[in-house]
């Protein structure tokens, strides 16, 4: 029996190397600074660093989906390099960009033509390092040698009771995304607002409260990860949570040690949010990603 191939796409946030190492094919998508089309996948800290300096220094790109003539090639090269064995993809949220229905879309017209193998596209329905616990747990499936449909199973129950949660630091951003008004954003940041985010039931960015001052905000993001996370889940302790950041923060470093603090035996990753979903998120933003109750349905707010 074939192994299954396991995809994905630049959002997950993994270093280049550490895919190729692993055997995990990625495609990478594109941002748009000053009319121009930039295509990287950051492989070290200091790339992913000076990034979020050119933010800082008032540079404002724009991201693009991948379009379904781009998957095409991309999964063909793979069918055409890897000749046996089943495609798994981990895609971008579908709440997040069209990506993901794209991927599907030319799966399907794959699919219908193929022999005898199949692609699998999972809507990972969450970005970044959560993409990266998906990709994760399929390496250790295909090394173990897991059937293919019964890794997509495992990973899509994964993604079902993984949380996100989010504390924004720049709110220019959710001004410049329409998430909040101009006057909101300059309220907000003259009384240190920190707005908090998490990823919802359809995969999309939702505001779930507004915390006054860094303090309040950590606290508030370690009562989730107690009652969403250690309550929730016998095996929470056991598993892996990412703590990751856009920038260096002040806020980020505080809330490392609380997590530390709080919870010493637990695996903590740490990583740095890359320049797709970081365009969107401005510096100073920290996120926490771990598995434990299904996700909450909330509703955006229209």
């Amino acid at each position: 029996m074939s192994k299954f191939i396991i995809s994905t796409d630049s959002c997950v946030d993994l270093y280049k190397s550490y895919l190729d190492k692993q055997g995990v094919h990625c495609i990478t998508m594109k941002r748009i600074l000053n009319g121009n089309e930039i295509t990287e996948h950051f492989d070290s800290q200091e790339e992913s660093d000076n990034f979020y300096v050119e933010l800082a220094n008032g540079a404002m790109p724009t991201t693009t989906q991948l379009n379904p003539h781009e998957l095409e090639e991309y999964f063909q090269k793979i069918l055409d390099t890897e000749k046996d064995g089943d495609i798994i993809h981990v895609a971008l949220s579908s709440g997040l960009s069209t990506t993901c229905e794209n991927a599907i879309k030319v799966a399907n017209d794959f699919n219908g033509k193929l022999k005898g193998r199949k692609i699998y596209v999972i809507d990972s329905l969450i970005a970044t390092y959560g993409m990266a616990l998906m990709v994760e747990e399929l390496v250790e499936l295909r090394n173990a040698g897991a059937k293919t449909t019964d890794a997509v199973k495992r990973v899509e129950n994964l993604r079902d009771n993984m949380q996100g949660w989010i504390i924004m630091g720049d709110l220019h951003h959710l001004k410049r995304g329409g998430r909040i008004g101009g006057f909101q954003a300059m309220v907000g940041s003259i009384l240190g607002i920190k707005p908090i985010l998490t990823v919802n039931h359809k995969g999309k960015l939702v505001i779930e409260n507004k915390m006054k001052g860094s303090h309040k905000a950590i606290q508030y993001i370690l009562e989730k990860i107690e009652t969403l996370g250690a309550k929730a889940d016998s095996n929470f302790l056991k598993g892996t949570l990412y703590f990751v950041r856009t920038s260096p923060s002040k806020i980020y470093d505080d809330m490392k040690v609380a997590v530390l603090e709080k919870y010493p035996s637990l695996n903590v990753k740490e990583g740095i949010i890359g320049p797709i979903i970081g365009s969107h998120m401005g510096g100073s933003g920290i996120a926490v990603i771990f598995c434990g109750a299904k996700r909450l349905t909330i509703e955006e707010k229209k």
